[in-house]
């Protein structure tokens, strides 16, 4: 069901505050695009797989179970990598922890650190703040 005109307003204000509030945490929760698969390595994949299947072929005519073994495995490894995208610490993971003026380990340093840091800014803006 979609939603009214009254209802969209408010969810687009509340991502706008989101994003004013806490910029970092609203880019963490923002969709991702998916990373798109490069020809050249669905190619490497797939030569991969062929020469997998040649090795496997060549090691059934010869009763040498090692070799079929290898060629398996490296038939798997081929088509792995043909199918999965690209990717690595430099394109997700690091970037949102990285950026942030290095006050400190907020994300990185534990749940404890977080949690309290997040329980903090809740208490603050509720304005139940023991410690004043």
């Amino acid at each position: 069901m979609p939603l009214s005109e009254h209802e969209q307003k408010m969810l687009d204000e509340m991502e706008r505050q989101l994003f004013a509030d806490d910029p970092r945490l609203a880019r963490a929760f923002a969709p991702k695009p998916t990373p798109r698969r490069s020809g050249r390595r669905i190619l490497i994949g797939l030569g991969a797989v062929v020469v997998g299947l040649g090795v496997l072929v060549l090691a059934v005519s010869l009763p040498a179970v090692w070799l079929g073994v290898i060629a398996f495995i490296g038939m798997l490894t081929g088509a792995v990598y043909a199918v999965t995208a690209p990717g690595g610490p430099s394109e997700g993971d690091g970037s949102p922890r990285d950026g942030g003026g290095g006050t400190g380990p907020t994300t990185s340093g534990g749940d404890g650190t977080f949690m309290r840091k997040m329980e903090e800014r809740w208490e603050k803006r509720a304005g139940d703040d023991p410690r004043l």
